[in-house]
């Protein structure tokens, strides 16, 4: 097919150049270009989708070669065959895992795991947005991105729930990737404008300490190279501080791929900005509580921050004030030239529906404007 569809190029190429018009072989041309390219499009497509069930699939056999190796009890609902898994429709995938019916792990436990189990299984991973606003227009520039399980009866779990459970559980991790890999599916399937601003998506300490998976996710993005202007991968300081050579190198990986990175939960404003610069980092956060209390005092304080400004402003980073709840901390927050704000005084977390349909609408209007 493609070396038809090379020779009927030719073909048409030939003609032009010779001022010839074969209606025929130009029709018949450019129709075998179009298959070529509509089998490619396919093709890309399906590799995409297929890393996604391979993602899973793995995933799914790993949790299940935990039981059938005997490292667990066997899981009190059996989990789906990876074959099942791999064939799967890429938009309804159902990832599963196991959960421990050990002694030490108490019945309440149990329940609630199986509910994230349950939900996770169901696909009922929602994706929530929260806005974040450029200084002072308070015009929304970027959101950040949380997930939210819901049970089969359509109550929320939130990580507060299920939390410790599944530390108790040694299950902390498996459920972080699952979440992630079902969040990407989810923003992938949003149908937004060209326009739609970036979403920053918090990736766990848990995600980036397990190499196997995170080896996976990098080959991932890769195929959903049209995501990285529109995601912004969140760290913790502290998973980045303590972070080894191999995660290094996937996050380099990522940062070729052209995703950005922010980095949040700073226990100071005195941190090498330049070399996490370096490694991609792009956005701080910081709570507005910090900030407030560094520009304040006296004029050592000032200073202190001015130089902190000027250091993350020289290196390339923009400054998030996160936490921002009361419009009485507006005029200290103005006061210290940040360039972003966050925090439920400008738009509590939603379901991503709520902010899409605002976005679009007020495009709209904007159109018929102008």
């Amino acid at each position: 097919m493609f070396t038809a569809g090379v020779a009927g190029l030719s073909v048409i190429a030939a003609s032009i150049r010779n001022g010839l018009q074969p209606a025929t072989e130009i029709w018949l041309s450019a129709a075998l270009v179009v298959v070529v390219i509509l089998h490619a499009r396919m093709g890309f497509a399906l590799t995409k989708a297929q890393a996604e069930i391979e993602m899973l699939r793995r995933l799914t056999s790993r949790y299940r070669n935990r039981d059938e190796d005997g490292d667990a009890p066997k899981s009190a609902k059996p989990a789906k065959s990876a074959a099942s898994s791999a064939q799967a429709d890429a938009t309804s995938l159902a990832p599963v895992f196991s959960i421990d019916s050990a002694d030490d792990l108490s019945e309440e436990d149990t329940k609630m795991l199986e509910r994230v189990r349950d939900a996770i299984e169901g696909g009922r991973v929602d994706l929530y947005l929260q806005p974040i606003v450029s200084l002072p227009q308070r015009k929304v520039r970027y959101y950040e991105a949380f997930s939210r399980l819901r049970d089969a009866q359509g109550r929320i779990l939130r990580p507060t729930d299920y939390l410790e459970a599944a530390e108790r559980a040694n299950r902390i991790g498996d459920i972080d990737n699952l979440i992630l890999l079902r969040s990407v599916q989810a923003f992938r399937k949003l149908r937004v404008r060209e326009h739609q601003l970036a979403v920053f998506c918090n990736i766990s300490p848990a995600t980036l300490f397990d190499t196997e998976f995170f080896n996976q996710f990098t080959d991932y993005l890769e195929l959903n190279a049209d995501l990285s202007t529109r995601l912004v991968f969140e760290f913790t300081y502290p998973a980045i501080h303590m972070m080894h050579p191999r995660f290094e190198e996937n996050l380099k990986s990522i940062a070729k791929r052209g995703y950005a990175f922010s980095i949040d939960h700073v226990p100071s404003l005195d941190l090498d900005w330049e070399a996490l610069r370096e490694k991609n980092f792009r956005f701080v956060k910081a709570p507005s509580s910090l900030l407030l209390a560094a520009g304040g005092g006296d004029e050592v304080a000032a200073t202190r921050l001015r130089t902190f400004r000027k250091r993350i402003s020289d290196a390339g980073i923009d400054l998030i004030a996160e936490k921002i709840e009361f419009e009485s901390h507006m005029p200290e927050v103005l006061s210290l030239g940040i360039d972003y704000g966050q925090g439920n005084l400008f738009g509590p977390p939603r379901p991503a529906e709520f902010y899409v349909v605002k976005d679009n609408q007020e495009a709209d209007s904007l159109a018929q404007a102008s």
